[in-house]
Formats: C-alpha cells, sequence, structure tokens
C-alpha cells in the first residue's frame, strides 16, 4: 500500500496493512491511540478473547416470501412481509438508520451489553460498588468496516476473573443469555468469538480506522482500562 509523505514519530510502531493514511494528522490521530492502546499492554492489559457484535438493523423487519413454486427455483417470485406497521415503518427505519450510524447511539447501546457482561461473564451483580468488586479491564472497539454502512462492535476481554473459559462456553452464553437482555443484537448474525495469540496484532488491528479526527475506534466512554499509579 502506498502511503502519503508523513514524518514518523519517535516511536513510531510498524503500521497496520489494511491503515488507509491521507495526511500527516491521520498518521499522528493513528499513532497516539496505538502508543497509548499499546502502552495499556505494557500495564497489564491481557485480553484473552475478542467478540465481535453486530447492531439490529430495521430491514431484518422484512421477510421475503415465495410466491411461486418454479422447477429448481429459477424464475420465481418473491414479495416482501414487513413485521412494522406501514404506517411506522418509514419513520422506524430511518430512527433506527440513524442510530446505528451515530456514535453516540452505538455508545448507549454498548454501555448497555457492557454491564450485562460484567453481570453474567464476570459475576458483578452491582456494578457501583467499585469497592467490592475487582472490574475487569473491558475494551470496546467501533468501526464501519468496508462498506461503511453501520458500525459493529469489537470486545477485548481478558481471562482473569471469567467465570466462562472455553469458548464453546463463551459462544453459549453470549448467543442467549447476553444476547436475549439487550434488544439492539442483530437477529441475523451471530456474536462471533476468537481467541487471542498475539494482542499487540490485535489492537494493531483494531486501530487501523482511527485515522481522523472524526473517528475515534476506541471507547472511551464504556473501556475500562488500566489507571497508572501515580
Amino acid at each position: 500500500m502506498n502511503y502519503p509523505s508523513i514524518k514518523l514519530n519517535k516511536k513510531h510502531i510498524p503500521l497496520h496493512p489494511k491503515l488507509t493514511l491521507n495526511d500527516q494528522s491521520g498518521y499522528d490521530y493513528y499513532i497516539n491511540m496505538l502508543l497509548y492502546l499499546e502502552n495499556q499492554l505494557e500495564l497489564g492489559f491481557n485480553p484473552k478473547w475478542m467478540i465481535t457484535f453486530h447492531y439490529y438493523h430495521p430491514s431484518e423487519q422484512v421477510k421475503p416470501i415465495k410466491e411461486t413454486n418454479k422447477p429448481l427455483g429459477y424464475g420465481d417470485r418473491y414479495s416482501f412481509k414487513s413485521y412494522v406497521d406501514l404506517f411506522k415503518e418509514v419513520p422506524f427505519y430511518k430512527y433506527l438508520e440513524g442510530r446505528r450510524n451515530e456514535i453516540d447511539g452505538v455508545y448507549n447501546d454498548a454501555g448497555q451489553i457492557r454491564n450485562s457482561v460484567l453481570k453474567t461473564i464476570y459475576g458483578i451483580k452491582r456494578l457501583n460498588r467499585t469497592d467490592k468488586y475487582e472490574f475487569p479491564n473491558l475494551f470496546f472497539f467501533h468501526e464501519k468496516g468496508k462498506v461503511k454502512l453501520q458500525y459493529h462492535t469489537h470486545l477485548l476481554l481478558p481471562e482473569k476473573n471469567i467465570l466462562f473459559d472455553t469458548i464453546e462456553d463463551l459462544k453459549d452464553v453470549f448467543n442467549t443469555t447476553i444476547r436475549k437482555s439487550r434488544k439492539c443484537f442483530s437477529k441475523w448474525k451471530d456474536i462471533d468469538i476468537k481467541p487471542i495469540t498475539d494482542a499487540k496484532g490485535a489492537i494493531g488491528y483494531l486501530n487501523k480506522e482511527s485515522n481522523n479526527i472524526n473517528h475515534l475506534s476506541f471507547d472511551p466512554f464504556n473501556s475500562i482500562p488500566i489507571i497508572p499509579m501515580k
């Protein structure tokens, strides 16, 4: 990939191959965020799992209905049925589509998901009792991917104090208990879980869309970073 002419930071870190840079400010924004994330690793953040989930979109309200039954399906005619009243469908669609494309709406949904994860995955029943529980370092990242249509989220989980220690158990609890606890999850797409074997590589990948001042992939409101001791 060809990058524009830029002045490298003194603490320059190799750029992720999927990163796109347009100018010096984009590089500065990206590299400073990456340095912060790598410092979190140095302070002790040790992500074990990457959880990827998509949000509910109004297009999921539409169901295709097959009206003909031709041989091999060639030339069959389909119509579509909506589960929302026709007079409510357009404003409902606009509302949800806007929510899925506005980062403030995503922050709000992610905050509810974070609380569900803390309770279900780490057994923290009272979220206001920081004196009673050891809260895990959760890192949320929001990105739009290649097509830039709506946000999806990646969540990094540490292994310490987790109640489920196998990928099978985590997939089960995320796609049942946690998924049912929040209406914002996509009804079509499963929640995906992958083990992390290269923490630096993972944060480099998740930071790749933080390449301009208008978008920060890392969620500073819902993440629980390590705060250095003075």
